[in-house]
């Protein structure tokens, strides 16, 4: 992140894993079979958090309660088809990212 945020000390990942744990590992599991969620989904997820947070804040560093509000807009509804397109395209360039570094 442009910041520096360690997101291991802060309330980030925990967020992100409650609100979008499930359809991360629904998409990892049908259409990535190259992930091994049992021993990525942390690298994974911060992955995930890291993009959400750069998307939806810039520059700053956000408030987690912030951050909440926006995952929460995230996973109504009426945004489950975004939702999913978005979470696709991240774990696609992290796969591209970590090949990159093999």
């Amino acid at each position: 992140m442009k910041k520096g945020i360690d997101l291991v000390f802060v309330d980030y990942l925990d967020l992100t894993d409650a609100y979008l744990g499930e359809v991360i590992e629904d998409i990892a599991s049908k259409y990535y079979p190259d992930i091994d969620l049992s021993t990525e989904y942390g690298e994974l997820l911060e992955y995930i958090s890291e993009r959400l947070i750069e998307g939806f804040f810039k520059d700053e560093i956000p408030d987690p309660s912030a951050y909440e509000r926006k995952l929460s807009r995230l996973t109504s509804r009426s945004n489950r088809t975004f939702l999913n397109n978005v979470i696709s395209y991240l774990i696609s360039r992290y796969i591209e990212e970590r090949s990159s570094r093999i």
